[in-house]
This record gives structure tokens, sequence and C-alpha cells, in this order.
């Protein structure tokens, strides 16, 4: 995943895209075989996942950063971890061994309540209630398609779905991976747009996927009530 904007306040807002090889093979959303109260996509060759949410609120996202060095362990397991554990966000980051991993974003939390950003060579950070971007920029540096990104979750109105899906499925043909929110590549490219809506009562899991070239294919909208 490359791109994600967040919302933290007393609902949750969740816009992210994953741009990923077009032959790495992937499960679309789902209700998780093996956690049924969990929905996300899946990656199909470790297992893990790019973002996915429990019915109880338990969120995690995560991005890769350009350049990293690769390690032993998948990131996505930190999101698959995450969402089927009982640990609480802080308890969780605190336990996580970031050298296993090449460099990552994540974000884990609660809606409602605790989110936490975790990043390697820093402490994990609390993130109070508001709105942030990340990208797969190196840690320290910025880059503008996050100012875009904070700027669509500023201007949502009430029921965000299609708004969000729209600004995260086109291109700007800028040029430049710094500013390009949609790639639309014939090996690499953005696959999977995402928005999720969580309030004290229902969470509203969307997906737009999309093929070579940027082609869109099928969209899945999974809705089900927050566990108590």
């Amino acid at each position: 995943m490359c791109l994600i904007a967040l919302a933290h306040g007393d609902r949750l807002v969740l816009a992210a895209n994953r741009d990923e090889d077009y032959e790495r093979a992937t499960r679309e959303a789902h209700f998780w075989d093996d956690a049924p109260d969990v929905i996300g996509g899946r990656d199909a060759l470790h297992g893990g996942s790019w973002l996915a949410v429990a019915r109880g609120g338990r969120f995690a996202a995560v991005t890769n950063l350009r350049g990293a060095m690769p390690r032993g362990r998948s990131r996505g397991l930190l999101v698959s971890a995450f969402v089927t554990s009982t640990a609480t966000p802080e308890a969780f980051a605190a336990s996580i061994e970031t050298e296993q991993y090449a460099g990552f974003h994540l974000i884990i939390g609660e809606a409602g309540r605790t989110v936490v950003y975790v990043t390697p060579g820093e402490t994990p950070r609390i993130l109070e209630r508001g709105i942030y971007g990340f990208s797969n920029a190196p840690s320290g540096e910025h880059w503008p398609k996050v100012d875009l990104a904070i700027e669509a979750m500023k201007s949502i109105p009430a029921d965000p779905t299609d708004d969000l899906l729209r600004f995260l499925g086109t291109p700007r043909n800028s040029g430049r991976v710094e500013e390009e929110v949609f790639i639309a590549g014939d090996r690499y490219g953005t696959r999977a747009s995402t928005v999720v809506i969580a309030t004290e009562d229902d969470i509203l899991f969307t997906e737009q996927n999309y093929g070579r070239g940027g082609v869109p294919l099928v969209r899945r909208s999974l809705p089900c009530t927050m566990a108590p």
C-alpha cells in the first residue's frame, strides 16, 4: 500500500491505495476464512494484508518504504497479526521487532479510541484525533501526494465513500511518483482503492480493484455491525 489518509475522531474514515506488481497473487476483500470477524484483502504469498478491519473496530494498514532493503518477514503480517490479536495498540506496537521487516509505515488502532503510528527507528507514536496522511516516502521525507490526500479527507461529505474512491482512482499524470495518487502501469500499479468508515454502530468496507493499466475491475462493499 502506498497511500493512506486517516480521519481519526468519533468515527474512523480510512482511505488508501495499494500499489503492487500485478503478478503478485492476491485475494480481494473478503471476510477471512481463518478469522471470520475480519474484513480485508489478503496477500496470497505470505498470508498478510495491507489493510484490514475487525468487527470490534480494530484496524491496521501498512505501506512499504521506497528504497527499503528486504528483510526476513513480510510487512503485511503485522496487519493480520494486529487485527486478530487482543493486544492494545500500544502493547502491540512495543512488541514489534522492527529489524525483522523491511521499512514500513504502520497504523494500528481501534476506531474511536487509540491509534498508534509505527515506523522503524522511531518510538511508536499515539496519534491525537485529527487527519493524517502517509505514503511510501522514506521516513522523514515528505511527498506532495500526502498533502493531496489530507485535503481530500478534509473536504469529505457525511457519506464520503464515492468521493474518496474517485479521489483515489484519478491519475494526476504528473510523471512523478511523489505526486501521483493513482498509478496505471503495465507491470506495477494501483491494484486496490479502499475506503473504510467505522462508527460506534457500523463498519462499511468498500474496495475498488484495478487491473493492468488502471482498468477498473470488481468493486465490493462489505458492511457489518460493530461487535460489542
